[in-house]
């Protein structure tokens, strides 16, 4: 049964589905440029040959931040499930969950030691504020989802710098090209770090300049308040049950896919032709950015739409409900995936980082996801969760859980 008032046990297959698509594509857009997990020593890197360069273009239209949007609406539609069903037990619902956000932080911490591209640190943080709008009226969680997912904040603050910034003077751009300089030195130090370096020099370098690259990253973008503004998109659409399967929501769908699909394709268009660039600040490239953005979303909604659709005709058979498993295990399948690139690209492993090209890097990367759907299959056979989110709950819990499957439980057994 997909519902929200399903009983405790019981979960909404599309959305591990989802779960598993995301996750898919993150590994992918992770892989292109190494598991680097931040700026490149060179503009051409681990772009060898013309595959490569197909590759890397690829990968920025189709995967760059469209699988984290679909990850990080996911993660707010989890919260209304949670909020759901602590009504229905009639059970205290926010110091469970801020504890519950506290122990995934101190999994982020832990995480972000090995990888600066956690994501997970601004989850547990952005989640708090999630609190709050738990009464919100279901239109207000539209609306301000919307404004903040649009990145409408950044294009007013941009033009607001646009027109107030005057033309630098000679100093200025000196003072630029110095600045310009040192990030580059920087950004050669993390790469010898991650391609060389020892375990105790990665831990260092991702305590400081991994948080300190990522804040700036997510300001700079606007991918703070458009990760908080997919919370609450994915409230939104827990309220509404959109993925219980109705004939009302196959419709929705439906509906969403044309315009959804018509918009990312313009604004597709428009990346490849007329790309964004990270250099200057200007009223072109504000809208090139804005455009972009919309591009991002859309075509996130535009995969969301197919993938459940196509669920929803053969829920039981096919690839998509044989992804189900490693979506259900998200946190897993999540850390998992920085194993991999620890071990295959960073010194600490086989130190691929910077010597293969994208293409090949994708490929090992899709090779270690067909590996992680058997063994989440094989994994769901004996357990109800994975490891991670079995250490999560019984902390959250303050006690060791049951996760051995009992005889006769049905294969979708278990709570995100």
């Amino acid at each position: 049964m997909n519902t929200l008032a399903a009983s405790p046990g019981e979960r909404i297959a599309v959305v591990d589905v989802l779960r598993a698509f995301a996750l898919f594509g993150i590994i992918v857009t992770h892989a292109v440029d190494g598991f680097l997990a931040g700026q490149p020593p060179v503009q051409d890197f681990m772009l060898f040959s013309a595959a490569d360069r197909v590759v890397d273009q690829i990968e920025h239209l189709f995967t760059f931040g469209k699988f984290y949007t679909i990850f990080s609406f996911l993660f707010g539609l989890s919260f209304a499930i949670q909020l759901h069903k602590a009504t229905q037990k009639g059970v205290g619902f926010s110091g469970r969950f801020s504890w519950r956000l506290a122990v995934l932080a101190l999994i982020a911490i832990a995480h972000g030691a090995f990888f600066a591209g956690d994501i997970l640190i601004i989850y547990a943080l952005l989640g708090l504020l999630l609190i709050p709008f738990r009464n919100a009226k279901t239109r207000t969680l539209l609306i301000v989802g919307l404004v903040l997912v649009c990145n409408v904040p950044g294009l007013l603050f941009g033009g607001l710098a646009v027109m107030a910034i005057p033309e630098p003077t000679p100093e200025q751009l000196e003072a630029n090209a110095a600045m310009q300089a040192q990030f580059a030195q920087m950004a050669q130090q993390q790469y010898h770090i991650k391609q060389s370096g020892t375990l105790l020099e990665l831990m260092r370098a991702n305590a400081y300049n991994g948080i300190v690259g990522k804040a700036f990253f997510m300001i700079i973008t606007g991918r703070l308040w458009i990760t908080f503004g997919l919370f609450l998109l994915g409230m939104w659409a827990g309220r509404l049950e959109i993925f219980k399967d109705t004939e009302a929501n196959r419709a929705f769908f439906r509906k969403l896919l044309w315009p959804a699909g018509l918009i990312a394709l313009i604004t597709t268009l428009s990346e490849w032709l007329n790309p964004v660039s990270e250099q200057a600040l200007t009223a072109g490239n504000l809208l090139r950015w804005f455009s972009f953005t919309i591009q991002q979303v859309t075509l996130s909604a535009f995969y969301v739409a197919v993938v459940t659709l196509l669920y929803w005709r053969r829920p039981s058979t096919g690839l998509l409900p044989a992804l189900a498993p490693m979506g259900r295990m998200g946190l897993t399948t999540y850390l998992g995936q920085t194993v991999f690139g620890v071990l295959v690209f960073y010194g600490l492993g086989l130190g691929l980082l910077g010597k293969i090209g994208a293409a090949t890097a994708v490929g090992l990367a899709l090779a270690f996801v067909v590996l992680q759907i058997v063994l989440a299959q094989l994994w769901a056979r004996y357990f109800t969760m994975g490891p991670a989110e079995w250490v999560w709950r019984s902390l959250t819990y303050f006690k060791p859980q049951p996760m051995r499957r009992r005889a006769g439980d049905a294969a979708v057994a278990g709570v995100a």
